[in-house]
């Protein structure tokens, strides 16, 4: 590990995971609002690249925030989906999935002080209506800062790992 980036101890590393053993029960019972009012940063980057299936002698550069993504939100926009999403008058989610978060592999290293790159696995069970099942797999990349006694995401990437989803939509957050 260099300087810049060091691995935290036991007893920060499990304040983080509970932090987001927190996170998924808020997203698993749909308080959203809480969720983005209490894990989101003002200057968030909610971000899920599109990747493609390359060959190994591929060369070219990975996405960037210019490139096309799924989301690609800032607190403005990440709010919007919130706020959309309480109405009840998103058609894809009436009525609504079921929803369960499983967060695991986290390693956390301090970048600065308060603020931590979290490296994380994530799968996203949910269902549908009766008979729509779907699972999700994804790698998350976040950026956490230390806020009161708990943390605040300041930026989060989605790598979601199939390249085609079978999922009629993507709207859930991870």
């Amino acid at each position: 590990m260099t300087e810049a980036r060091r691995a935290v101890g036991m007893e920060l590393h499990h304040a983080i995971v509970s932090h987001y053993s927190a996170e998924a029960r808020m997203l698993q019972n749909q308080q959203y609002r809480e969720w983005f009012n209490t894990v989101i940063a003002e200057d968030i980057h909610y971000w899920m690249p599109v990747y493609e299936q390359r060959f190994v002698r591929d060369r070219r550069p990975e996405p960037t925030p210019g490139d096309a993504a799924i989301y690609n939100d800032d607190y403005g926009e990440l709010k919007q989906r919130v706020d959309r999403l309480l109405t009840g008058q998103v058609w894809m989610e009436d009525p609504p999935s079921r929803i369960r978060y499983f967060v695991t592999n986290v390693e956390a290293f301090e970048t600065a002080p308060g603020e931590f790159e979290v490296f994380s696995n994530v799968l996203v069970h949910r269902n549908r209506r009766q008979s729509e099942v779907y699972v999700h797999t994804l790698g998350r990349e976040d950026k956490l800062r230390e806020v009161g006694d708990g943390f605040k995401v300041f930026s989060r990437k989605l790598i979601l790992d199939a390249r085609v989803v079978q999922d009629k939509n993507l709207y859930f957050f991870a």
